[in-house]
């Protein structure tokens, strides 16, 4: 096996962890760890991006399903640190963001709403290089320090991702370690935010070769954001964030056929509040009764094994995955309400919440070698997860208990899951110009669940457990065809499935409930149909992606208020989404560069279950009909080895709803602005930027919860906001 095949090394790309000095930036600042020589800077955006979606190498521009790839240098351009910083530059994507490790993706217009921490699978599957890592409906939200290309997969990807990959899938790729120099990088970065304070940050990575055997990557990273979110008592700058993380990886190439890499990933993320605005935006102010903590703790292992056999690759991928949250809400408004009809003689609002989970996944596939008219891909896959939701109430101030009938409110579910899948693709050339692909997955998955209740709240103990099984498949069809080299047409059918889960939490319905949402609810799935095309002209100056699709949704798992402040999980009925998407990459003579994405989604409900609050033709939550994305550049050498240039991005969402009820909440559109300078010079970087340049406070999100707050009824809207403008400077040394 050649030393770089399946790595995607970016040769000539030379940094170093060496000295630099700043007074520099924020953690909304530039990722900066993709750092390039001044030749490489001005050709990477030609260079022929390879990618792995199909789970072999290919040119991005002859893989013929819906994918988008941002590669290191291009995150490095955006100034991508986080989810958030590149995601409205991705045709089909819309999320939910409620401030750093507390997102929700969306992809193609698949939402079930507002889930976040509610311990349900995700619609979007996640993936940090071979490692799964899309728990519950709160995907990680990982730095991208370090990054090779993220991967965009647009439409379910259930043949060779399996479940959560309803309507996509994201990979982040990290660079991983070579042997044949001794490299490293170091950036400081620091900036401003307007309503907020002084924020720094710093990264870097090296990259050792022991031996012509063996080679070592690590990568670590930190980040202080000052917050900007101010609560009603006077605090300031409550939403104040502190991250810090790293990543190990060992490579081990005993033999040419055979590639050994172990990898390693830790992540502590703590924030004092959501990103929110509560009842008074545009001012950033929160009206709480007690502090919202949040703390996000994240730790991956993967084994990869790569053996080339001659005819075909033969990969054995075991990982790790264990993420373990804490929060706090405060629910004062909602318990309230008990206080104002006398149902209770004090004040409650100490909910602390805890979401531990761990997964072991093992999966091995085989992919053929070569360019034979013949490809195929086979493979079986076993995961064990296990979840836990926990949580107490108790007057404010008062901390948990450890009798559990100590607390007015104790809740521990506890669940696991269980599955084993097979898989396959085919790939026939019926002409050199005309390829059929056909592919499915078969998975069996089994769930249990104990549940553990106590406290005068919920009546005292109890205790209740369950379990159910159910077998899934998704085929995919794809017929693709190539009127040339450097062009694509294709046309896909591919299913895609979320199993099914419980309502963790929940107490039975009480005061004010209107809908028994049940103790569990079914698996729902969908079918994609789509066309797309591809084409390249002008030696690559000018890039086009087009796509237009129609999904089908069925037996829908939507997230509803049962009307006493708890939400909760049932199937909703029908869906239909039809969209398009385009993306355009240009590049104007030698020193200009452009390149966009326009999306339109339209996702509505066809039919509505019995009981749920809600009307054929409704929208889906959290996806607007419009969003679109532009960048401009201009670059040119400077001096004998330096490189300047100019850059501003523009991103526009439209306006959404926030859900599936009576009456869905509108959240408005909004545009943010970015611009960046930077100057490459020898082994040195310098940028200046300014993200959200006009300083738009948007709306990302939305709310209404009513209550009592300290004796009077409410109706309290929660808003999650941007991040306002933010100036910062950053400096970077590599060798």
């Amino acid at each position: 096996m050649d030393k770089k095949k399946g790595l995607s090394f970016r040769g000539g790309r030379v940094a170093a962890f060496g000295a630099a000095a700043v007074l520099g930036a924020t953690g909304h600042a530039p990722a900066g760890a993709q750092t390039t020589d001044t030749a490489q800077a001005r050709a990477s955006v030609d260079t022929e991006i390879i990618v792995t979606a199909t789970r072999r190498e290919a040119r991005l521009l002859d893989v013929p399903i819906s994918i988008q790839a941002v590669t290191g240098e291009e995150l490095a351009r955006i100034g991508a640190v986080n989810f958030s910083d590149y995601a409205r530059g991705i045709a089909g994507v819309s999320f939910l963001d409620n401030g750093p490790g507390r997102n929700q993706i969306f992809i193609r217009g698949v939402s079930a709403g507002a889930e976040v921490d509610t311990g349900t699978e995700a619609t979007v599957g996640l993936y940090i290089d071979e490692t799964p890592v899309g728990e519950g409906s709160s995907q990680p939200d990982i730095r991208l320090y370090d990054i090779d290309r993220v991967e965009v997969l647009r439409g379910p990807q259930g043949t060779l991702f399996g479940s959560g990959s309803l309507g996509g899938t994201l990979r982040v790729l990290t660079n991983q370690p070579r042997f044949d120099q001794i490299a490293g990088y170091l950036q400081l970065t620091g900036s401003v935010t307007d309503h907020g304070g002084a924020n720094g940050a710093a990264n870097g990575w090296i990259n050792i070769p022991l031996s012509d055997k063996v080679a070592v990557r690590a990568a670590a990273y930190g980040i202080r954001n000052a917050g900007f979110i101010d609560d009603l008592g006077g605090e300031k700058n409550i939403n104040e964030e502190k991250t810090y993380g790293g990543r190990l990886a060992v490579r081990f190439q005993p033999v040419e056929d055979l590639n050994v890499t172990l990898t390693g990933m830790y992540q502590d993320t703590r924030i004092g509040a959501l990103d929110q605005a509560t009842d008074t935006f545009p001012d950033l102010i929160q009206d709480r009764s007690a502090d919202t903590p949040y703390r996000d703790r994240i730790a991956t292992a993967n084994l990869r094994i790569d053996l080339d056999l001659g005819f075909g690759t033969l990969t054995s991928s075991s990982s790790y995955f264990d993420r373990r949250r804490r929060f706090s809400n405060d629910i004062d408004h909602f318990l309230g309400l008990l206080n104002f009809v006398g149902a209770i003689p004090f004040s409650l609002g100490d909910s602390r919440l805890s979401y531990p989970s761990t997964s072991k996944v093992q999966e091995i596939r085989l992919a053929s070698n070569g360019d034979g008219p013949f490809r195929w891909v086979v493979g079986g896959f076993y995961l064990d997860r296990d979840d836990k939701v926990g949580q107490t109430i108790n007057p404010l101030g008062v901390p948990p208990q450890a009798r559990t009938g100590d607390n007015i409110y104790y809740e521990d579910d506890r669940f696991g899951a269980k599955q084993l899948a097979g898989f396959t693709e085919l790939s026939y050339d019926l002409t050199d110009r005309l390829t059929a692909t056909a592919g499915a997955r078969v998975s069996r998955t089994r769930r249990s669940e104990v549940r553990v209740t106590d406290g005068p709240f919920l009546g005292g103990f109890s205790r209740v457990s369950g379990r159910f099984s159910e077998t899934s498949t998704t085929p995919k069809f794809n017929l693709s065809y190539k009127p040339a080299d450097s062009a694509l047409l294709y046309v896909q059918a591919a299913k895609g499935f979320r199993i099914g889960g419980n309502n963790a939490g929940l107490p039975p319905c009480g005061i004010g409930c209107t809908i028994d949402v049940g103790p569990a609810f079914d698996s729902d799935s969908l079918w994609n149909y789509e066309v797309g095309a591809k084409f390249s002209v002008l030696d690559r100056a000018l890039t086009v992606t087009a796509a237009a699709f129609r999904i089908d949704w069925k037996n829908i798992q939507l997230n509803v208020e049962r009307g006493d402040g708890f939400n909760g999980f049932l199937n909703a009925g029908t869906a239909r989404i039809e969209g398009a998407e385009l993306e355009i990459n240009a590049r104007i003579g030698d020193h200009w560069r452009f390149g966009g994405q326009a999306t339109y989604t339209d996702a509505t409900l066809r039919s509505v279950a019995p009981g749920v609050p809600a009307t054929p033709g409704q929208r889906l939550p959290q996806v607007a009909r419009w969003n679109a994305a532009a960048h401009l550049e201009y670059g040119r050498p400077v001096g004998g080895d330096g490189y300047a240039y100019i850059r501003g991005d523009v991103q526009y969402v439209g306006p959404r709803v926030n859900s599936i009820s009576a009456a869905p909440l509108p959240i408005d559109d909004y545009a943010l602005f970015n611009l960046k300078l930077g100057l490459n010079s020898g082994s040195y970087e310098f940028s200046l930027f300014g993200k959200n340049l006009l300083d738009k406070q948007a709306q990302l999100g939305r709310t209404r919860l009513d209550g009592v707050l300290r004796g009077v009824p409410v109706s309290l809207d929660r808003i999650s906001v941007n991040v306002p403008r933010t100036i910062g400077l950053s400096v970077a040394r590599s060798f």
